[in-house]
C-alpha cells in the first residue's frame, strides 16, 4: 500500500511538472522513450533586477554542507542577484524529503540521486532536465568529465547530470595486524589474478585472534552484500539478468525491471561465502560486534578488523576524523570464481530540476560547485576527490589523504588502487535503476536472517525473489 501511494505520489508531481513546461519551456525533442527531458534555452546573459533564490537540495554530512556553505557564499558574492537556499534532509531519508518537496510542488532546482533515490528513478518520473543546451549556451565545456561519467549520466543521448562524487570500492587493510601475524601485504594493482577471495580468505583466518574476548579481539575481515547483493558481480552474477556480471542487466541502462534472478547459482554462492565469513569460518564480526566497534565511525578504525571493504571517498573523510593510531593502507578488491574483481562505485552527479524557475542560473551554480573553486574546496573541505579528467585534481587530494595519520604506502600505489577502482568498478545498483528504494529496502530486511545464521543464503533469497516479484506486477 505504502509502495503503491508513493509512486502516485510521484506521478502526481510528474505529470504537473510536464504539463507545466509544455507551456512555459523552450523544448528540444519531444517523448523520448517514455522520458520527458527539456533541452532548455541558456540565457546567462540575460539582466535582472529581482533576487533570484535557488534551493540546492544535499545530504545530511557535516563535511557536505560545509563545503557547500563555502560555496554557496563564494556564488552570491560574484552573482549579487542570487541567493542559494540550501536545504538538508535532517533526520530524514534523503530519498524521502526529495520525494515530499516534489509531491509539494517544491522540487529543488538543484539536487542530487541520494539514499537510493539513483538516477533512472529522477529520469522516469520527469525531474531532469537536459544539460547540454545549458552547456552550449552559456559556452562551457563537458570536456572536464571523464569519459565514464559521462556514459554513466548520458540517456537518450542527453547528459542529465554533473558528477560531483565518486567512491570507488576497494579493501582498506590494517598493516599493523599484517606484520604482527606475518602475513603477505595485498597487492596494489587491480590485474594481479593471484589476489582472489580464496586468498582473502586465508588472510583472515591468519589475523582473526581471541575472538572471545572483546578487548583483545582481532578479527580477520569485514565485507558487505553490496546492493542488490553486488558482491555477486565477483561470481559473475547479478540479481537483476541471468546472463551475467552487471553490464549485462538493461535495468542499470534506464531499463524497466522486468524479471529479477535474486537465487541465480552466482548469487547464492556469494551470499553463501559472506555468511559463512561470520558463521562458519568465524573470521568476520557479528552485527552486534560491528555496532561496538564504532565509536569512531567506520569500524575498521577500532584497530580491530584486518581487511574491510569501503568507499573511497567515505574512508577518506572518516579516516580524517578518527586519525588512526595504527598503520593503514589500500588494496584491490579480490578476483572472484567469476574471473572478475568488480566492486559497486559510488557515483553522484547533481541534477538541474525541469521546473526550476531559474534554470541557468541553477546551471550556473552546478558548473561553480564542480569546476575550480569549487572542486578545491571540496577537496579542503568535503575531503572528497572531484571526479575530472587530468591529474591536477586527484593530486591535489591526494596529496590531502597522505596527511591523515598512519597511511601507510606510496602515494602511487595509493592512486593506483583508486583509479583502478573508478576503471574496474561498476555503478552501485541503488543508483541507478528505477524505484531502488523498494527493491534495495526488501534485499535489506529479508536477509537479515542470513546474516546471523538463522537462514540459509538459499532461503533469504528465495524470500527476495518473491519480494521483487510483487514488485513487478
Amino acid at each position: 500500500m505504502k509502495r503503491r501511494l508513493v509512486k502516485e505520489a510521484w506521478k502526481m508531481r510528474s505529470d504537473s511538472a510536464s504539463t507545466v513546461f509544455k507551456k512555459t519551456a523552450l523544448v528540444s525533442g519531444a517523448l523520448l522513450s517514455g522520458v520527458f527531458l527539456v533541452a532548455g534555452c541558456g540565457t546567462s546573459g540575460a539582466k535582472t533586477t529581482q533576487t533570484q533564490v535557488i534551493t540546492w537540495m544535499l545530504p545530511e554530512d557535516p563535511l557536505i554542507d560545509k563545503w557547500a556553505a563555502a560555496i554557496a557564499k563564494s556564488f552570491e558574492q560574484s552573482h549579487k542577484q542570487v541567493q542559494v537556499k540550501i536545504i538538508t534532509p535532517g533526520s530524514t531519508d534523503y530519498g524521502q524529503k526529495l520525494l515530499t518537496l516534489v509531491a509539494a510542488g517544491q522540487t529543488p532546482d538543484v539536487f542530487t540521486d541520494w539514499g537510493n533515490t539513483g538516477v533512472y528513478t529522477l529520469v522516469s518520473h520527469h525531474l531532469v532536465a537536459n544539460l547540454t543546451p545549458y552547456f552550449k549556451a552559456d559556452k562551457e565545456s563537458d570536456a572536464y568529465l571523464p569519459q565514464t561519467y559521462l556514459q554513466e549520466f548520458t540517456y537518450n543521448k542527453q547528459l542529465i547530470g554533473i558528477p560531483w562524487n565518486s567512491n570507488p570500492t576497494f579493501l582498506v587493510y590494517n598493516k599493523d595486524l599484517f606484520e604482527k601475524y606475518h602475513v603477505p601485504l595485498p597487492p596494489t594493482n587491480w590485474n594481479d589474478k593471484s589476489w582472489t577471495t580464496t586468498k582473502l580468505l586465508q588472510d583472515a583466518k591468519l589475523l582473526t585472534h581471541d575472538t572471545s574476548n572483546a578487548k583483545t579481539a582481532t578479527w580477520g575481515a569485514s565485507l558487505s552484500a553490496g546492493s542488490l547483493g553486488s558482491l555477486s558481480w565477483l561470481w559473475g552474477a547479478d540479481a537483476l539478468n541471468n546472463q551475467g556480471g552487471p553490464e549485462k542487466s538493461s535495468a542499470y541502462a534506464g531499463g524497466q525491471i522486468q524479471n529479477t534472478y535474486a537465487t541465480n547459482n552466482g548469487v547464492v554462492q556469494s551470499m553463501t561465502w559472506l555468511a559463512n565469513l561470520t558463521n562458519l569460518w568465524h573470521v568476520s564480526p557479528s552485527q552486534g560486534q560491528l555496532n561496538a566497534m564504532s565509536s569512531l565511525g567506520n569500524p575498521f578504525f577500532s584497530g580491530k578488523i584486518g581487511i574491510s571493504e569501503v568507499a573511497g571517498g567515505w574512508l577518506e573523510r572518516q579516516a580524517a576524523v578518527a586519525k588512526p593510531n595504527f598503520q593503514w593502507a589500500i588494496a584491490p578488491m579480490p578476483y572472484g570464481p567469476g574471473g572478475v574483481d568488480t566492486g559497486q562505485r559510488e557515483d553522484n552527479a547533481f541534477y538541474l530540476s525541469q521546473t526550476s524557475a531559474h534554470p541557468d542560473t541553477a546551471f550556473q551554480l552546478m558548473v561553480y560547485a564542480t569546476t575550480g573553486t569549487g572542486a578545491e574546496k571540496l577537496i579542503d573541505l568535503a575531503k572528497d576527490n572531484p571526479p575530472h579528467t587530468g591529474t591536477k585534481y586527484l593530486d591535489q587530494w591526494t596529496n590531502e589523504v597522505f596527511k591523515i595519520p598512519g597511511l601507510s604506502m606510496t602515494k602511487s600505489q595509493f592512486t593506483s588502487v583508486f583509479e583502478g577502482g573508478i576503471q574496474d568498478d561498476f555503478p552501485d545498483p541503488a543508483n541507478l535503476i528505477n524505484d531502488a528504494a523498494d527493491y534495495e529496502n526488501q534485499f535489506t530486511q529479508l536477509m537479515s536472517p542470513v546474516w546471523i545464521g538463522k537462514e540459509s543464503a538459499l532461503t533469504g533469497l528465495q524470500a527476495v525473489q518473491a519480494a521483487w516479484k510483487k514488485n513487478e506486477q
